[in-house]
């Protein structure tokens, strides 16, 4: 793949996230703030963000894996107190479960990107 059909990719999966994510907090009966969907996308993605600047330095799928499998555990659980502020406490598992497969495939496309 060139360079800017990963930025691309990146981007679309991204962009589309965000706008699912809020979308199901509001569908869900949550309250969602623009600062609260920033710090999810930003403060939250960034343990995926290391683990794919350290999958940049070695070229070792299981190596890959692993790092991926910790940055993902690490990702979901800085997002679980956003979500769960935002919405019913009946609710979280509804609400962390899109959140959980935008990171996983995010973490999808850290391994396959060489």
């Amino acid at each position: 793949m060139k360079k800017s059909e990963v930025f691309a990719v990146a981007f679309a999966v991204l962009a589309a996230g965000a706008i699912i994510l809020t979308l199901n907090v509001l569908l869900l009966g949550g309250h969602i703030i623009f600062f609260q969907s920033l710090s999810l996308l930003g403060y939250c993605l960034f343990p995926l963000d290391v683990g794919a600047l350290i999958c940049l330095l070695k070229d070792n799928v299981i190596l890959k894996i692993i790092v991926v499998t910790v940055t993902l555990a690490w990702s979901s659980w800085a997002a679980y107190p956003f979500m769960s502020a935002a919405v019913n406490p009946r609710r979280k598992a509804l609400a962390i479960y899109p959140v959980f497969l935008m990171y996983i495939s995010v973490g999808f496309l850290i391994i396959a990107i060489d």
